[in-house]
């Protein structure tokens, strides 16, 4: 067996420089500058209100996502920013009529919906049937498979928890187990998984049999290697719950949880597995429902810009989609209610806002809208999140627009059953 900090095993994330960050908020700033006189040039003399006429993307998105980014109307641009899940596991279904009407960003698989790897995969498929009509933007198709009994999809990958995975300290061993998951999710039609959990937690966590290790250094080098393995299989992984849930005072779907971590500490502890997986290249994040007390003493991580943009992006210059944990959740619905969650963490820096209770979204659509037309949430900022999301579906080949530029392995998406590996 192989074990941790091999020669050339061990990959170590490096902050941007001081200097670095200064180019980037520079470079961005000059963006946006010549994006605002070039759409004034275009729309000034002709009025604002017409389609279309977005303030540009982020200028980390490449031409053809900036382009598409601004052809949309706000309207299409807050259903691209929406990870929702639905009730039922086979016809009728209310979720294909919805997405026949609209292009969502993603649509979230879960336990109730999952019927066993034959009927699943025909219920991906009549999902990436109804959203992907000729001219319609796909939504990506979703799950949570984390490992053992914390999986959506029972009779799939894999049976081990990450903390039966972080045991036995192996990177082949993390890097086989991620993998086998990811083959399995792709085969049966899936474009993004909601793990690995990359959080350090202690064996009295909270979440203490999800996570690989109460070690940074372990947890760090087994996140790796399951990015890794789930980049290679053609899967968008999506590490969680940053910064790290791993020391919260409870878990979060049961109410309101406090991270108490000075910010030293939590960087030294929390924040390791998190650069590893970055410098590996995984293309999204879940930002935790937790309250850290470093950054803010009474707003969720996901809901505050100090965690979701000042952290994320410009100190560890993250610059794939994040996504929030599900704003159903107890410590949303003790303090807030849904449809201010999801304004306030796509104002905060959120991109893509996971809504997994069909009885929530349409209110939260329409907090949305009403946001940016109050001017609440800026049309700049639902835009660069609109446009993240859909530079991922470029990456992952749903888009049809050439492979964006350090697109990861992609593979087919058509719900091959016989890709599908499911228990006899």
């Amino acid at each position: 067996m192989e074990g941790l900090g091999g020669e050339g095993e061990r990959r170590t994330a490096q902050r941007p420089s001081r200097a670095t960050l200064i180019r980037r908020r520079g470079f961005a700033l000059a963006a946006a500058l010549l994006a605002g006189a070039a759409l004034w040039l275009v729309f000034g003399r002709n009025g604002a209100g017409e389609r279309g006429a977005q303030p540009a993307p982020v200028p980390d998105v490449s031409e053809p996502v900036a382009e598409m980014t601004g052809g949309l109307s706000p309207e299409e641009q807050v259903d691209q920013v929406l990870l929702v899940g639905f009730e039922g596991s086979g016809p009728p279904l209310a979720i294909l009529d919805e997405l026949a009407a609209r292009q969502l960003g993603g649509v979230l698989i879960g336990p109730e919906n999952w019927a066993g790897a034959g009927p699943g995969t025909e219920l991906v498929e009549r999902l990436r049937e109804a959203g992907s009509s000729a001219g319609r933007i796909p939504p990506l198709i979703a799950t949570s498979q984390e490992g053992g009994r914390y999986r959506s999809l029972a009779d799939l990958p894999p049976e081990q928890t990450e903390l039966e995975i972080g045991d036995a300290a192996s990177l082949p061993a993390a890097a086989e187990w991620a993998g086998t998951t990811a083959a399995a999710l792709a085969g049966g039609g899936f474009d993004l998984n909601l793990a690995p959990v990359a959080d350090v937690a202690t064996l009295d966590s909270a979440i203490a049999d999800r996570a690989f290790s109460d070690d940074p250094g372990i947890a760090a080098q087994l996140t790796g290697a399951a990015v890794r393995a789930c980049l290679a299989e053609g899967i968008a992984c999506a590490p969680l719950h940053f910064p790290g849930l791993g020391a919260a005072s409870q878990d979060t779907s049961a109410g309101p949880a406090t991270v108490a971590l000075d910010p030293v500490s939590l960087d030294e502890r929390d924040l390791e597995p998190f650069r590893a997986a970055f410098v590996e290249g995984a293309p999204a994040v879940v930002l935790s429902l937790a309250i850290y007390s470093a950054y803010d003493p009474i707003t969720p991580g996901a809901l505050t810009e100090p965690i979701a943009t000042d952290l994320l992006r410009e100190e560890l210059g993250f610059e794939g989609v994040a996504i929030t944990d599900d704003l159903g959740s107890g410590a949303i619905r003790a303090g807030s209610n849904v449809e201010d969650a999801a304004v306030a963490a796509l104002g905060a820096g959120a991109d893509l806002v996971q809504i997994a209770a069909a009885e929530d979204q349409t209110g939260v659509r329409k907090a949305l809208l009403a946001a940016v037309d109050s001017g609440e949430l800026a049309p700049e900022r639902l835009a660069e999140a609109a446009s993240r999301v859909l530079e991922l579906k470029t990456r992952l080949g749903l888009l049809g627009l050439g492979e964006a530029e350090g697109a990861f392995s992609t593979r087919p998406r058509a719900g091959n059953r016989a890709g599908v590996q499911g228990k006899e």
